[in-house]
């Protein structure tokens, strides 16, 4: 079946309504006017019955399909009714008696009437000609004021349907990226904000509007802000956003951000709202503010020109929406790998202790940066690839091989029970094995050699393995955020890492249709639960 148009029943005005559209529906199939008539009645007496007792009711009006045989014109009437009675309805009764082809149903949703009306077997149905009965039904101006209302109504309400659409997948790409993105009206105050916006500064939308972004941006920027907010808000050209210190509410700490606010403008060019994207650019303030500050440093500045030069680039891609996981972005941290090697060798000796301190911040952000930009990559290339089949016990094996050092280091001892042999993809199941038993090493208590017991359990085709350990544990409460993004639950510095890892391995569990969780708590250790189907569909 094919719709054609559709009418809310709710008064005697669209009880008018629905015999005139019921009318036009035979017409146009070219039924004689006695069949129009009978059609268009039935419908009325159907729709009469629904109306007089109050209950809302679809009439959806329909023709059968190109290639249906015999072919019929058909009127659906959908209520939330569950106690009707074919007997008991006068219209239904009247409306039988005039269209022999009616059925009821019930289902949880209500009563679902349908009359259909047979058409003549030379009757034409075309795309051509459902396309000009549906204009016909949509477009054509009503014969009174009430039916151009009801079909106003009607199609603002597909465009709020559209609209609504639109917003959710509009907010669902905002959400996945890691940069700051909301939208401002003329008066500045805020009428959208993804995701990252409240988990950054732990601010609502309401909370930003009541008290005008003073809880967020440091005291000395934030009358800047707004003077920059006040001279370019009716701009209908893009503006780049002054830079200003945003408050992390994870550490407290006010981090240096910038951006681009671009202007939605009317048909007239006149500008309705703004959408800006604010990006992190706390680390090249950082270094700005070092060359400022060191004579010394700022000796070296030609050497460190090339390095801040990619560091704007790099800002400038964010910018502009590329995301850091670019491939690209390995050959300039070899350049500062390389040129802070050459600062080093040529100038440590003749820097003074208060630089040498800035040096090794810097050596030790340019590590940092190289780990980080592999675990990204990382985690955005792994995708679904080949499975084989592997026996995780030589897998485990592999991965003691390759911690060797560092379980050596920390005295540990790793006890592994029998694992089974699955189906997944070799390479990702060893980061699995080395993240989870690395985090294991990586936060043993002070006072206790690290014990990690690795054991599994197989039941309805489903491996169970643990990861369990006698570590300093966590709070329950952040169970669920340690596997997003750039979660870390202890502050930069105490433990190396780039809050990545445990991210990684929920990606790869879920490319194996499997699931992680963890338990844990402080000073207890910490037990990490993965489930895997043995083979892969």
């Amino acid at each position: 079946m094919i719709e054609l148009t559709k009418v809310i029943l709710e008064n005697e005005m669209d009880l008018i309504l629905a015999h005139k559209q019921s009318m036009r529906l035979a017409e146009l199939t070219g039924l004689s006017l006695s069949a129009q008539t009978t059609f268009a009645t039935a419908v009325s007496e159907v729709s009469r019955s629904s109306i007089a007792n109050n209950i809302t009711t679809t009439l959806t009006l329909f023709v059968s399909g190109k290639k249906e045989q015999p072919k019929f014109i058909y009127a659906v009437l959908e209520d939330n009714r569950h106690n009707f009675s074919e007997t008991r309805d006068e219209g239904f009764n009247y409306a039988q008696k005039l269209v022999s082809n009616i059925n009821v149903s019930t289902a949880d949703a209500g009563t679902r009437i349908e009359l259909k009306y047979r058409l003549a077997h030379n009757i034409r149905i075309d795309d051509f000609i459902i396309e000009k009965w549906t204009i016909q039904f949509n477009n054509d101006p009503g014969i009174s004021p009430y039916e151009e209302i009801k079909r106003k109504n009607r199609q603002l309400i597909e465009l709020a349907d559209r609209l609504r659409e639109s917003e959710e997948q509009y907010r669902s790409l905002t959400d996945s990226l890691p940069i700051m993105i909301f939208s401002l009206n003329k008066k500045g105050a805020l009428t959208f904000a993804n995701k990252w916006v409240e988990s950054y500064t732990g601010a609502t939308i309401e909370n930003i509007n009541n008290n005008q972004w003073q809880s967020i941006l440091h005291p000395e920027d934030l009358a800047k802000t707004w003077e920059n907010w006040k001279t370019n808000a009716e701009s209908p050209e893009a503006i780049v956003v002054p830079e200003q210190r945003v408050k992390d509410i994870r550490t407290g700490e006010y981090r240096w951000h910038t951006g681009v606010s671009i202007a939605i403008v009317n048909e007239n060019g006149s500008v309705m709202s703004r959408n800006n994207f604010l990006v992190d650019i706390h680390a090249q303030k950082l270094i700005e503010q070092t060359l400022k500050d060191n004579i010394e440093l700022k000796q070296t500045k030609a050497e460190l020109e090339e390095y801040i030069t990619l560091l704007n680039q790099s800002n400038k891609q964010l910018e502009q929406f590329a995301y850091v996981t670019s491939h690209d972005l390995q050959e300039p941290l070899r350049k500062i790998s390389f040129y802070s090697d050459m600062l080093g060798h040529k100038f440590r000796h003749a820097m003074p202790p208060e630089a040498l301190v800035f040096f090794e911040n810097l050596i030790s952000a340019s590590d940092r940066m190289r780990l980080l930009v592999k675990d990204v990559l990382s985690y955005s290339t792994m995708q679904k690839n080949e499975f084989d089949i592997l026996d995780l016990n030589v897998i485990a094996a592999e991965i003691i091989q390759d911690l060797e050092i560092a379980i050596t280091e920390k005295n540990a001892l790793i006890t592994i029970g029998e694992l089974p042999t699955i189906q997944g993809n070799s390479r990702q199941i060893k980061q699995l094995f080395e993240n989870l038993l690395s985090n294991a090493l990586k936060f043993a208590r002070a006072d206790q050699s690290p014990v990690v017991n690795i054991n599994a359990v197989v039941a309805a085709d489903v491996a169970t393995i643990t990861f369990a350990d006698n570590g300093i544990g966590f709070e329950e409460i952040y169970v669920e955020k340690m596997f997003d993004l750039f979660q870390q639950l202890h502050p930069k510095g105490i433990y190396k890492g780039t809050g990545i890892g445990l991210a990684l391995c929920k990606k790869i569990v879920d490319l194996h249709k499997g699931s992680i969780k963890a338990e844990g708590k402080p000073g207890e250790g910490a037990v990490f639960i993965i489930t895997l189907p043995l083979t892969q569909s």
